[in-house]
């Protein structure tokens, strides 16, 4: 269609949209024709994509929620890519589980960290240590921990019954045992303990430095205090531990499954041991690899899928089997399964056809513009307004957000009686355009079909 019009508008020296509006093709139509021209003639709209999840991956994205019921979509995206169980990334987690019902609200925005502070870049350069309390059968008892900031790495821990600069000390010298060679930098708030003398004559006989907070302001230790806050969520409140020795060994297991095996948000989800020996880069690569390889075997899938459905459809529509017997008395014996889809856009008006569906008298305006209810999910007396017809181009638009139905006649009858487009165009023909059954000859000239009058009030059909 776009050649042609470009090749006899040229040659007539008319102007395109003249031209198309002789041939009764609507301007908007004839642009998005020549928006198209050239590209896959298939619809744009549900499309699947190759990279697409499949039906069995998106059920074993819920399954494996719900044995984890308590972690963050981000967590379990890397979570199912470390067990092989699904190949998917955080953000299309996060729809499964959002399409799903699974998500909830999120936390309240918390207020941003202070500027200035540089992040270590190395293992064991920045160590936090801090005090809580942990209650623990009615009785207050001291958590003294000691975390690597640039790993997130808990190096050491205790349980004591007090919280003086000695048992700091102690934490601390235990944390070094682990890693003789190394001098970190000490970070703590200004506790009772950290302000001590003592506790200064053994940072510098320990050849390592210190470094204090700022006053009432937690933020800046907040590596240790998310430690805190994660510990007593995910171990000590649900455990709920009767006794000293049931709440060191509820924390050492838990200590364990946080250092090995639990994935850490702020070092990229992996293990903090993980990051600690230099793991997380082979890992991201791992995960990226899962992930392009998922997506081949779908879009293959997806190709195959395609490729066994266009082999089992015919490519065209054959016309019924000429048989030796006569045909019925209510068809014509020309040619059945030939179609003009042209006459019948351009020669079927839709002022009979409403006329049969009893919606003459709903639509109602002057011109060639009326309005009315819409056929499609409308009755006769309704008195709504939400169809509009073209009388002289033969469209239709319904604006029912519900709805939203647009075209043409054959359009509209496809989807007035849920038929196929040929369907809906043979049946048309024998309704209202009979003698189109039969192919015109290159010297018969079409004449449109004449449609009955306007009723006698002008306003409507």
């Amino acid at each position: 269609m776009i050649d042609f019009v470009n090749r006899w508008a040229a040659r007539a020296e008319l102007e395109r949209q003249k031209f198309v509006a002789w041939l009764g093709v609507a301007s908007s139509t004839f642009y998005s024709w020549g928006q198209r021209y050239g590209k896959v003639n298939e619809h744009n709209h549900l499309v699947p994509r190759d990279h697409w999840l499949q039906d069995h991956e998106k059920q074993a994205i819920l399954d494996y929620e719900r044995r984890y019921p308590l972690e963050g979509y981000r967590r379990l995206a890397f979570m199912m890519l470390d067990d092989d169980v699904a190949a998917a990334s955080p953000s299309t987690v996060y729809r499964v589980l959002k399409d799903a019902g699974r998500l909830h609200a999120a936390p309240a925005a918390q207020p941003k960290k202070g500027t200035g502070f540089q992040q270590p870049l190395r293992p064991h350069e920045h160590w936090h240590t801090d005090v809580s309390y942990l209650n623990i059968a009615g009785t207050f008892y001291y958590l003294i921990s000691v975390l690597d900031g640039y790993s997130r790495t808990i190096v050491h821990w205790d349980i004591r019954t007090s919280m003086t600069e000695c048992d700091v000390e102690i934490v601390l010298e235990r944390a070094r045992q682990c890693f003789p060679d190394e001098r970190p930098r000490v970070i703590s708030d200004n506790g009772p303990q950290f302000i001590a003398r003592d506790f200064k004559e053994f940072i510098r006989i320990a050849g390592m430095t210190h470094v204090r907070t700022s006053p009432y302001y937690p933020q800046s230790n907040g590596k240790q205090e998310r430690w805190f806050g994660t510990l007593k969520r995910e171990c000590i409140r649900p455990h709920l531990p009767l006794s000293l020795e049931d709440a060191r060994r509820l924390v050492a297991q838990f200590v364990e499954h946080y250092n090995s095996t639990r994935l850490h948000s702020a070092v990229g989800y992996v293990a903090p041991l993980d990051k600690l020996i230099g793991l997380d880069q082979i890992i991201a690569a791992d995960r990226d690899q899962k992930l392009e390889a998922a997506r081949e075997r779908r879009r293959l899938a997806r190709q195959a899928a395609r490729t066994a459905t266009s082999m089992n459809a015919p490519a065209y529509e054959p016309a019924p089997a000429a048989t030796s017997q006569p045909p019925p008395a209510d068809t014509t014996s020309h040619a059945p399964g030939w179609v003009d889809f042209r006459a019948l856009r351009t020669q079927v008006a839709f002022e009979p056809v409403l006329r049969q569906l009893g919606f003459a008298h709903a639509f109602r305006g002057t011109g060639p513009q009326r309005r009315g209810p819409c056929p499609l999910h409308d009755s006769p007396q309704s008195r709504r307004q939400c169809c509009s017809v073209n009388l002289r181009k033969n469209l239709f638009q319904c604006f029912d957000p519900q709805c939203r139905a647009a075209g043409n006649i054959l359009d509209f009858w496809a989807a007035l009686h849920k038929l196929p487009l040929v369907d809906a165009a043979r049946q048309l023909r024998d309704r209202f355009a009979p003698h189109l059954a039969k192919p015109p000859t290159p010297t018969e000239k079409r004449q449109p079909v004449v449609s009955a009058p306007l009723p006698s009030e002008p306003s409507t059909l």
